[in-house]
C-alpha cells in the first residue's frame, strides 16, 4: 500500500459532470464576451473557449475524481485519497495547459483568442482616451 500510483476509477457521473461544467463555461464565455465573439465568429469562439477551458475542467472532474475513487477503492483514507489525487490533477492541468498554449493547432486557437482580447481592449482604451474610433 506504499505505491503512489493507482488504477483510476472512471464513472459515468464524472463524464456527465465534465460535459456539464464545460458547457456552462462555454455558455458563460459566449454570453459575456460579445466583442471577442464578434471578432472571432461564433463557432470559432465557442471552440476556442472550450479548448482553453478543457484542461482545468477535465483535471478537476475526470482526473482528480478518478484517482480519488481509485485510492478509496484501494483502501486509503479519505484525506490521503484527496491529497494524492490533487497531485495527479495538478500535473494533468499543468501539462494540458502547456499543450493548449504551445502545440499547434491548439496554440493557434489560443493565440487568436488572445489577439481578439487585445483588440477589444485596444478599442476600449482608444474610446476612453478619445483617440478615434
Amino acid at each position: 500500500m506504499s505505491a503512489f500510483a493507482v488504477d483510476p476509477v472512471f464513472t459515468s457521473l464524472q463524464a456527465v459532470a465534465f460535459v456539464g461544467f464545460l458547457a456552462l463555461a462555454v455558455a458563460i464565455q459566449f454570453a459575456f464576451s460579445p466583442r471577442r465573439r464578434a471578432i472571432l465568429g461564433r463557432a470559432k469562439f465557442a471552440l476556442t473557449s472550450a479548448v482553453i477551458a478543457t484542461p482545468g475542467i477535465a483535471g478537476v472532474t475526470l482526473v482528480r475524481g478518478a484517482y480519488r475513487a481509485g485510492y478509496l477503492a484501494e483502501g486509503r483514507g479519505f484525506l490521503e485519497a484527496n491529497l494524492r489525487s490533487i497531485v495527479w490533477m495538478s500535473g494533468f492541468i499543468f501539462l494540458g495547459q502547456l499543450a493548449v498554449r504551445y502545440l499547434p493547432p491548439l496554440s493557434w486557437l489560443s493565440r487568436d483568442l488572445a489577439q481578439a482580447g487585445k483588440a477589444v481592449w485596444r478599442a476600449r482604451l482608444n474610446r476612453w482616451t478619445g483617440r478615434g474610433a
